[in-house]
């Protein structure tokens, strides 16, 4: 299907924004689960929204997704809440307590889906659509919602920027100068929350971990500054949820979006992975494969940084022309010296600087 026949189409359009919205938001606060070593706390609460979602369900019988989401925010912050009691008053390591709070309570949500399904009451609940997700559900007040939680997110993140900054890099200095900790592990677990709940209806809960990961770790492969990092993986997450939303949309009798959006985000992950400048694994290997090239090439130059001179003929066998044309070398009453730039160059060289 042609791509402006598919924008055309109001629906599309609809769940194009949705889609947008939520891949700026999952990239940003991704970078700083992935810096702060907690990226799988957003898989586990991610599953953690389950049972809310299906117990608010049952108590109220509304499939307003409002309501709904209302329950899944409940749920992740008691999940939230008795991870950090554990971590409190346990020994017990951090990826177990993810594990046993991840497992247990995906597991009492798919019973209660289970337990409901047999209740012709609750048919037609719907509510496997939080598991896998179901962007074609998505209508305008959604994407409203997405957008002022986009922006709550940037204010939040605007005005704490020094604060998250410092507090993500190093915890204990941050304690130290008379900040507190506590304060912004808490707005980093609000900011979570309100991400995952309303993404979960989307990709569902299954796939919203990786929504948050994938971007954050493409962006970590481009650059060392955070600023930069925020602002790639909201570009990566955009374009893995617009990419993947028009796939899905215009492929013959449709595909769901929320796995497209995925794969399309690992993709661009792992080109990130193989090709970014100075980090990407081909690169290196590039890299690595020139500067044991120069150190061959400019062996004499090396030698001569070492020993700071040399005799004339200590290298007649060598071709000294190349150097002593590029004003790297200089013979001078029967020794051979580095010139200023020889000197420059060398350093470089070692420090594997090719310029």
């Amino acid at each position: 299907m042609p791509i402006f026949d598919i924008l055309n189409n109001g629906v599309v359009r609809v769940v194009l924004l949705g889609t947008l919205f939520l891949g700026i938001l999952s990239g940003i606060l991704g970078v700083f689960t992935l810096l702060k070593k907690q990226a799988l706390i957003g898989d586990t609460l991610s599953h953690a929204t389950l049972p809310g979602v299906v117990l608010m369900f049952i108590f109220t019988t509304s499939k307003n997704i409002s309501v709904l989401l209302i329950g899944a925010a409940i749920s992740a912050a008691l999940a939230m809440g008795i991870m950090m009691l554990i971590k409190k008053y346990s020994k017990i390591n951090n990826d177990a307590i993810l594990a046993l709070i991840l497992s247990s309570f995906f597991g009492l949500g798919r019973f209660l889906i289970s337990l409901i399904s047999r209740n012709p009451k609750y048919s037609g609940a719907r509510l496997d659509d939080f598991i896998f997700g179901s962007a074609a559900t998505i209508i305008e007040s959604d994407v409203i919602t997405l957008m002022v939680v986009l922006l709550v997110v940037l204010v939040i993140i605007i005005f704490t920027w020094r604060n998250l900054k410092l507090q993500t890099f190093d915890k204990d200095f941050y304690q130290s100068v008379g900040y507190s900790n506590l304060l912004i592990d808490f707005i980093m677990s609000f900011m979570t929350i309100l991400v995952i709940v309303v993404g979960i209806r989307t990709v569902g809960v299954i796939l919203m971990s990786a929504l948050l990961i994938v971007p954050g770790l493409a962006a970590r492969q481009w650059s060392d500054k955070l600023l930069i990092n925020v602002i790639l993986a909201g570009v990566f997450g955009a374009l893995a949820s617009v990419f993947g939303t028009l796939y899905s949309v215009s492929y013959e009798g449709g595909i769901p979006t929320g796995p497209v959006i995925v794969i399309i985000g690992t993709a661009i992950a792992i080109i990130s992975l193989l090709f970014a400048p100075r980090k990407g694994i081909i690169s290196k290997e590039i890299a690595r494969i020139n500067h044991r090239n120069d150190l061959k090439r400019y062996q004499i130059l090396i030698h001569l940084y070492e020993v700071k001179e040399e005799r004339d003929d200590y290298y007649l066998q060598s071709n000294l022309k190349e150097h002593i044309n590029n004003n790297l070398i200089e013979v001078n009453n029967g020794l051979i010296t580095l010139t200023n730039q020889g000197h420059n160059k060398v350093v470089r060289i070692l420090r594997g600087d090719r310029k």
